[in-house]
Order: C-alpha cells, then structure tokens, then sequence
C-alpha cells in the first residue's frame, strides 16, 4: 500500500514542477487538435468537467447557470474545440496569453445562451 501512495506523491511532485498554471491560447492552437492525449486534452476536459459541476451546483440552488446548453447534448472536448476555432476566428486580437478556460466559458456562453 505504501509503494503505491509514494508513487503518486512522485509523479504529483514531478507533474507540479512541470506544469504551468494555465493552459493558454497558443498552446491550445498548437496542440489541440494534434493529439488528443496529449496533457492540453485533458487539461480541456477537466475544464469542461468543471463548468459541467459549476452549472448543475448552480442550477440546484436556483441560481443562473453560466451557459445553458440542450438537456441531451452531452458537451466534451469535441463540442467544445469547434466552438473555441470560432470564439479566437472572431476575437482575431486575443494575446496568445489569453487562458483558455475563460475561452471556453466565453465559447459555450456564446453557444448555448440561456
């Protein structure tokens, strides 16, 4: 039991001294539509994961959801990469900086308006 907890705290370790903070626009143009195993794919996933559980707590409290999308569509990273192609197509002036979980909150907001 205790090879396997190291193991993790290893790689957490070796993961946290690689990792940059947020993803941004340039790696998403670099990368995403390149490998989608790739550490930018995931990074997109567990984004969209969280809007996904930010909405539905939102949702439950009665409180305005962030983006309102269709009951049956279920929204991942094949949803989302279309709609990030055309949010940074027509905001031509987006810093390579700009961090791509704002860009796909502001993509899906644009997408599913409630």
């Amino acid at each position: 039991m205790r090879v396997p907890k190291f193991a993790l705290a290893a790689l957490t370790a070796l993961f946290t001294l690689s990792a940059h903070a947020e993803m941004t626009a340039a790696q998403y143009k670099k990368w995403a539509h390149a490998d989608n195993d790739s550490i930018y794919a995931a990074y997109i996933t567990g984004t969209i994961n969280a809007f996904g559980w930010a909405n539905g707590d939102l949702v439950s409290q009665k409180r305005p959801a962030l983006f309102c999308p269709p009951p049956t569509l279920a929204i991942g990273n094949q949803t989302v990469y279309p709609l990030l192609d055309a949010f940074f197509a027509n905001h031509p002036g987006i810093s390579d900086d700009f961090p791509i979980g704002l860009a796909i909150l502001r993509a899906l907001q644009g997408a599913y308006p409630c």
